[in-house]
């Protein structure tokens, strides 16, 4: 009776862990509030590799919504510094014009930079992400959700 209780215990934490996966992304170790995002960007905006558009109003400080491979691949983030709590500092991170590299420098002094795939920082032992949104072609628009 035993090794089956232990089988049911060890079944149930393992339905719990997959239970709990729902994006393929890192969305831990990120101060970026939660909120929720559910809009669409037209992709003729963003139809070329690398090319980007900002979307103000949207997420917890804005979005960034990147066109990876030119054709279906895209991925969207949070402008909020993901190391620096929002008490701390409640503006949005800056984004170089040309090439979409963002930065925290409104709110730390410091020189680290994230892109659309350098996405996370170690600072000290501990690991920090950009809050990323489900980003996908859908008819001639790019969805961005967290739904």
């Amino acid at each position: 009776m035993i090794p089956l209780a232990k089988k049911v215990i060890l079944l149930g934490c393992l339905l719990l862990l997959t239970a709990c996966v729902k994006n393929n992304f890192n969305q831990q170790n990120t101060l970026v509030p939660h909120v929720n995002v559910n809009f669409h960007v037209n992709a003729d905006f963003i139809s070329l590799v690398g090319q980007f558009t900002i979307e103000t109003g949207h997420g917890y400080q804005g979005i960034i919504v990147f066109n990876i491979d030119g054709n279906n691949t895209f991925r969207a983030f949070d402008l909020g510094c993901p190391y620096v709590k929002p008490s701390e500092c409640n503006i949005p991170m800056q984004v170089d014009e040309a090439t979409g590299e963002m930065s925290c420098a409104g709110c730390a002094n410091d020189d680290i930079r994230f892109t659309q795939y350098k996405t996370g920082v170690t600072i000290g032992e501990t690991q920090y992400y950009l809050r990323e949104y489900n980003a996908y072609l859908e008819g001639g628009v790019v969805r961005i959700t967290n739904f």
